[in-house]
């Protein structure tokens, strides 16, 4: 298992998006397909909200893969997708370039599939002196047992697995600063933390009337049986 130098941060590392084409995602069901497109565009969001530099590419466009996904496009309209033939992102002379120009030496990268797009540079980055961070939720593949498998390759590598929940938390690192991005972004793209919520937001903003209409006087509010 490998220990990051560091905690990521918005000023050290890139963020590559690797092959989140529209084709791809029809055939990759190891993750349900309106979870993983909210794993990806809350991973992209994460690095909106925090102004990270953001390399996109893609492999065989005009082919079964498909264009890139087009909320991603709209989310990044300025960021360029770099159409790659090799297989393996950092083969690539213009994406290998992309990333260096950054200066950053933390690689935070997620694509379709894992076991290729997301694991190759991943690794072939590790062996150039990188940092690697793989974010698992936001890939997928054919079935979960090549994900199951692709997770032990990499960590035994030396490569961060990790979720963009945990990407997330750890770039926001302060609630009290950024606990607006937590609270949006998980709001936007995990159920469970939507429906929490929204149940806190109504309830807070009722407390005192449901405690006065209930007659709940006690401390905590709703009282013990017998005292």
């Amino acid at each position: 298992m490998s220990i990051p130098s560091s905690d990521l941060n918005k000023d050290n590392c890139v963020f590559l998006m690797v092959d989140h084409q529209s084709g791809l995602l029809q055939f990759l069901p190891s993750i349900d397909p309106l979870q993983l497109k909210n794993n990806i565009i809350g991973h992209a969001r994460t690095a909106k909200a925090f102004n990270i530099p953001v390399i996109m590419g893609t492999s065989w466009p005009d082919g079964p893969n498909g264009p890139t996904m087009p909320e991603l496009k709209a989310l990044f309209p300025e960021v360029e997708v770099i159409d790659r033939p090799f297989v393996n992102f950092w083969k690539d002379d213009a994406s290998r370039k992309a990333v260096e120009e950054t200066g950053r030496k933390k690689l935070v990268i997620s694509g379709l599939a894992t076991e290729v797009c997301a694991a190759f540079p991943a690794i072939s980055a590790l062996r150039d002196g990188y940092e690697t961070y793989v974010v698992i939720d936001a890939c997928a593949d054919f079935n979960p047992l090549i994900t199951q498998v692709t997770t032990q390759r990499l960590a035994a590598a030396g490569v961060i697995v990790t979720t963009w929940v945990a990407v997330l938390a750890e770039l926001a690192s302060n609630t009290q600063e950024n606990g607006v991005h937590i609270g949006r972004l998980l709001s936007d793209h995990v159920g469970q933390y939507y429906a929490a919520m929204n149940n806190f937001i109504g309830v807070a903003s009722n407390a005192d009337e449901v405690k006065a209409g209930l007659g709940l006087t006690g401390n905590p509010p709703i009282s013990a049986v017998g005292v």
